[in-house]
């Protein structure tokens, strides 16, 4: 198969097609196409059971075919194709050319179902409606209102919104968006919106959920489950300012919480059944939210991954260093056991009240040294009391080596639980949240 540019950025140039490809403004693509209708990766062409494919990969323009807007469609030969201000032909070499008038059919958007033995479709007689099925492209727009920001961040902002869909439907999410600036950084609009989808297929109650990827003027944003919680920073600060330890039993239920949410991902495979090899990143007290309903839940998983392209952004990683592991410091390769060091940093900082590798001032060179070492204090100084059980775990999430670690997040959530549960009862959701809710009150009335 061909692709002929009949008119556009590309106009006279032809591609030949003989394995997936993905098209776009991006230089990442096979096809780039230069024009600011096209999005940086607009679709992508690919085979499936003998048949060549052109599939919407979330594209603000869509693709149209034939004339008509679709998200995924078989290719034939002489099918018209319009991507942005682009014309394409689909050439087929051996085959007879299609009529013109072909061209310009829209295929129906029902389908009547006709059953074996029917000579009628079924809902034809007088008084009933014909019975009809969907087909497969659905569209409308998404309309969000954004209520109040809830937080600024160093490459955007989050807000509270609403989304609004037909009949008075109106759903509360989040709105994070990404600051103009950045969106000039190719490599990290290109990650960003690459990990989007990918971590769109993440569903976990660990996990925060995001709904939708969008484009606003010359920006992006994300559309994502509201928490109607805390940020474990917060919920940290809280204890400091009532002079107050969290219990281990709380502690301990939190990081196993974070650590199912991170075997998930960790584990996660794609559609062929391969590893996609997901790693976080940026395991960190502001990326985890503990909501009123007790429910723990790891965020940020595509913006951390995005973030790894923005070296030059001190102001970012200085909120992030303090929980690397050594490897990710010196700057090879991770996997899930550098998350796992992350979590076993937060840990240690939930039970004790400290900060391993605390960051004095702006001094972060000095502090990604200190992490690169990997000394890390024995948690009983700071907390005689600290079960033992306990104390082994933390030090083994701790170790420098990663091969000294626990070697899979479903290995330390067993541990953890096991540690919690091994007498028989043990906290819960519901625990987390009467702890929470009091903790709220304590800290209203001495404030």
């Amino acid at each position: 198969m061909e692709l002929f540019f009949v008119s556009g950025a590309l106009n006279n140039s032809r591609y030949k097609i003989d394995r997936e490809i993905t098209i776009g403004r991006d230089v990442s693509n096979d096809i780039v196409i230069p024009d600011s209708a096209v999005s940086l990766v607009h679709c992508r062409i690919h085979f499936h059971n003998g048949c060549t494919l052109i599939t919407d990969l979330g594209s603000t323009n869509g693709i149209h075919l034939n004339g008509q807007r679709i998200i995924s469609s078989e290719l034939h030969d002489g099918d018209g194709l319009s991507i942005g201000r682009n014309r394409i032909r689909v050439e087929v070499p051996g085959k007879a050319r299609k009529k013109e008038a072909a061209l310009a059919t829209k295929p129906p958007a029902f389908v009547t179902i006709v059953e074996k033995g029917e000579s009628e479709p079924r809902g034809t007689a007088i008084g009933m409606p014909e019975i009809k099925e969907l087909s497969g492209n659905i569209f409308g727009t998404v309309t969000y209102f954004l209520k109040r920001k809830i937080a600024d961040g160093g490459m955007g902002a989050v807000y509270e919104a609403e989304q609004f869909g037909a009949e008075g439907f109106i759903k509360k999410v989040a709105i994070k968006t990404i600051l103009p600036a950045y969106v000039q950084k190719a490599s990290f609009v290109s990650s960003f919106i690459g990990e989007a989808k990918l971590v769109a297929n993440l569903v976990h109650q660990n996990i925060v959920q995001i709904h939708h990827l969008g484009r606003h003027d010359n920006g992006y944003y994300i559309a994502m489950e509201y928490i109607d919680g805390v940020n474990l920073m917060d919920f940290m600060s809280y204890h400091a300012a009532l002079n107050r330890q969290v219990p281990v039993e709380i502690a301990t239920f939190i990081a196993s919480r974070i650590c199912r949410g991170l075997e998930y991902a960790h584990s996660k495979k794609d559609e062929k059944g391969d590893s996609l090899g997901l790693v976080h990143r940026d395991v960190s007290p502001n990326n985890v939210m503990i909501t009123h309903e007790g429910e723990v839940k790891l965020t940020d998983f595509g913006v951390a991954r995005a973030a790894h392209f923005m070296e030059d952004d001190e102001e970012y990683l200085v909120g992030s260093v303090e929980y690397m592991s050594p490897e990710q410091a010196d700057c090879t390769p991770v996997d899930g056991r550098s998350d796992l060091f992350s979590l076993g940093l937060i840990y240690y900082e939930l039970l004790t009240g400290i900060r391993v590798f605390q960051c004095k001032g702006d001094n972060t060179d000095e502090t990604v040294e200190l992490v690169k070492e990997a000394i890390i204090p024995d948690p009983c100084k700071y907390r005689p009391d600290l079960p033992a059980g306990v104390a082994k775990i933390l030090m083994k999430c701790l170790k420098k080596k990663p091969e000294e670690r626990y070697q899979s997040a479903g290995e330390l959530s067993y541990t953890l639980e096991h540690e919690m549960y091994s007498k028989g009862y043990g906290p819960t959701i519901v625990t987390l949240a009467k702890y929470l809710e009091e903790l709220r009150c304590d800290q209203a009335t001495s404030s």
